[in-house]
């Protein structure tokens, strides 16, 4: 028979093997980050990323802070690279960096297998991506939290088109709908101030002649 003591050390190593593995291959969905994003929003992340780590085995990291320093972020960086596994995303934010006024930083790392599964482009974008273009926006409301939600939702969207599924959680089409709402404001806005530039050259060119 197998003696008490041998029955303790197999349950406490395999109980150790648990809690140190690493934490992506539990989660589809990890969060690190200051309150920046509101609780509503992160419950949805969390459902669209879990969905998506469920359906494809994507997992998918935000790291959302309100300011880092360079060690700071690349100490974040180098940590989760070296403990995550493929196929992954990391998105890592920050509304200040290095101590620079109105300088944030805002960077995306992938596994290489998921280089053709999504379109930075469509994301960050100054003229139209999902995630800054919402989050430039002059507004009262919390623009951060909406400029994740719609970027993380353009992202999960992407990856499982690429893979030939859709997500339950999602929420594309109602994302690409106030995207191209404010694609269109800000080119009619672009246009207006084009038109009376030149109508003010116009008129002055008249006078002057």
């Amino acid at each position: 028979m197998i003696s008490l003591k041998i029955k303790r050390a197999v349950f406490f190593t395999a109980l150790s093997i648990v809690f140190f593995l690493p934490t992506s291959l539990f989660s589809g969905y990890i969060y690190e980050g200051d309150r920046i994003i509101n609780e509503k929003t992160l419950k949805k992340l969390e459902e669209m990323g879990n969905e998506l780590f469920k359906k494809t085995g994507v997992s998918i990291v935000i790291v959302a802070k309100n300011h880092l320093t360079q060690d700071e972020f690349l100490s974040i960086k180098n940590r989760y690279l070296k403990s995550l596994k493929p196929p992954y995303v990391l998105w890592i934010f920050s509304k200040k960096y290095m101590d620079r006024d109105n300088l944030g930083i805002n960077k995306m790392f992938s596994s290489p297998d998921m280089k053709e599964k999504f379109d930075e482009d469509s994301l960050f974008s100054p003229w139209g991506g999902t995630f800054t273009k919402v989050l430039t926006l002059r507004s009262k409301t919390d623009t951060t939290s909406a400029a994740f939600l719609n970027g993380f939702a353009d992202l999960t969207d992407m990856i499982a088109e690429s893979y030939g599924i859709t997500l339950d959680s999602s929420i594309g089409s109602e994302t690409k709908t106030v995207v191209n709402i404010f694609r269109i404001i800000f080119y009619a806005s672009i246009l207006y101030f084009l038109i009376r530039y030149i109508k003010i050259k116009y008129i002055k060119r008249e006078k002057s002649g």
